[in-house]
């Protein structure tokens, strides 16, 4: 007899005898959560000596297999076409992997791009052409003309399109699922101004090329300091690629230039480079930096506390939303997706 207990959905502890047993075997649920045989039977005979961490990704498996074999169906093929810096990019990769396990009835394969080395054309015909193919589309990607066309294209044949953490309105996609970005710009400028003191001083924004995520949180930033914290004056705006290395040196010639800014607000990528800038000119924990999205990279920033907070959001919980909508919507089934919720890191709240 095998006992199952599942932390999904009721937490009831499922008897199967194995003569009858129609589920997914060991060895599907195995491949599927990324582990070894071993630790599923340990998890499906809810034995110990497994984390908590992967008990939770192979019942995810499980109940994803379960659910597949029950429905019968041809699982939901979704294209994810992603153009932005190498860090953000895995971390997707890795949301890709976990949507994919336990989300049932669905097929996600995603095509990451590094930003600065692709053409927009390049890529707006890759997600045209390969977007066609597909049952629906993710797409997250900066402002151009060309890719906004694409994904009026696959609207137009009859593809959902999802814009995801970033927004492209004026390409008519079908929704946008992610944070509002205005709000979250917001939230930076409210820690900054409440962790500097009540006095005149500079703060540096770091951008990258144009995606409306990063032009919204600006917008949000400059508001706030503007109504609350009129004693604070933005700088200039730094403009990196995204790399580490290039941004590092980027901020070396600024602070060499300009002096250095009580405050760093980075709406793009690179905090690795931000950091590295100011721990060389030995500034790195008297100027209050803030930057997004919680990756391995800025969560070892928080905890050696040259950054002070990371703003970010649950690339998991917004990947299944969007591949969830696009299956509602092949149902004929069409919502407007809620804004997903801001997150806020420090080093005492930023285990992943």
């Amino acid at each position: 007899m095998i006992e199952i207990a599942s932390e999904i959905g009721s937490k009831m502890a499922v008897k199967v005898q194995s003569r009858t047993w129609k589920g997914p075997s060991v060895h599907e649920i195995a491949k599927l959560a990324g582990v070894g045989s071993a630790t599923v039977d340990r998890v499906l005979n809810n034995r110990s000596g497994v984390r908590e961490k992967t008990r939770a990704r192979v019942l995810g498996a499980f109940e994803k297999l379960r659910r597949d074999s029950a429905d019968s169906e041809v699982s939901v093929q979704i294209r994810l076409f992603c153009d932005s810096g190498e860090t953000f990019n895995a971390a997707m990769a890795a949301a890709e992997s976990e949507v994919n396990r336990t989300v049932a009835g669905i097929d996600i394969q995603g095509t990451y791009v590094t930003t600065s080395d692709v053409e927009p054309l390049a890529f707006a015909r890759r997600v045209e052409q390969e977007g066609s193919e597909a049952d629906g589309v993710v797409v997250i990607a900066r402002e151009h003309p060309a890719i906004n066309r694409a994904i009026r294209r696959l609207c137009m044949i009859g593809r959902p399109v999802i814009c995801l953490t970033t927004d492209l309105p004026s390409s008519r996609r079908n929704a946008y699922i992610g944070n509002d970005q205005y709000a979250a710009g917001s939230v930076a400028a409210l820690l900054i101004g409440n962790a500097l003191p009540k006095e005149s001083n500079s703060i540096l924004i770091v951008m990258s090329v144009p995606f409306r995520c990063q032009q919204e949180r600006e917008m949000g930033f400059r508001r706030v300091l503007r109504s609350d914290f009129p004693y604070l004056k933005i700088e200039e705006r730094v403009i990196s690629d995204d790399r580490p290395e290039s941004t590092c040196e980027q901020l070396t010639r600024y602070f060499e230039a300009n002096g250095h800014p009580a405050a760093i607000y980075n709406v793009a990528g690179a905090n690795r480079g931000i950091s590295k800038a100011l721990e060389d000119a030995g500034k790195a924990h008297d100027t209050v930096f803030v930057g997004h999205e919680l990756s391995n990279h800025s969560r070892s920033l928080l905890e050696a506390g040259t950054m002070d907070y990371v703003i970010s959001h649950d690339f998991v919980a917004e990947l299944a939303t969007a591949a969830r909508w696009i299956k509602d919507n092949l149902n004929g089934v069409t919502t407007e997706p809620a804004y997903s919720q801001i997150l806020v890191h420090t080093r005492y709240n930023c285990g992943l």
